[in-house]
């Protein structure tokens, strides 16, 4: 039996779940919630990435898919402090 094989899986699930624990733990308070939620406004996540220089619209959709990727992680790891984000907000 080689239990060696098994180390590499367990070890990205550790960090998967201290990935996720940091994001809980910093959507636990106001002013981490206030912190994401500039970072998905600057990846124009609430608002609308085009413009008609082509430039700055590849720019706005790199970051856009950045921001997207964020967006995913938050609901993932704080699906309930994600709400009162967007309540806080909206």
């Amino acid at each position: 039996m080689d239990f060696d094989s098994d180390q590499p899986q367990r070890g990205n699930s550790n960090k998967r779940e201290i990935e996720l624990l940091t994001i809980r733990n910093l959507m636990k308070h106001e002013s981490g919630r206030d912190f994401m939620w500039r970072c998905l406004q600057q990846a124009c996540i609430f608002s609308n990435m085009c413009d008609k220089d082509p430039m700055v619209h590849t720019h706005r959709a790199g970051a856009r898919e950045q921001g997207l990727w964020l967006d995913r992680e938050i609901k993932e790891a704080a699906p309930e402090s994600y709400l009162i984000m967007l309540k806080e907000h909206f």
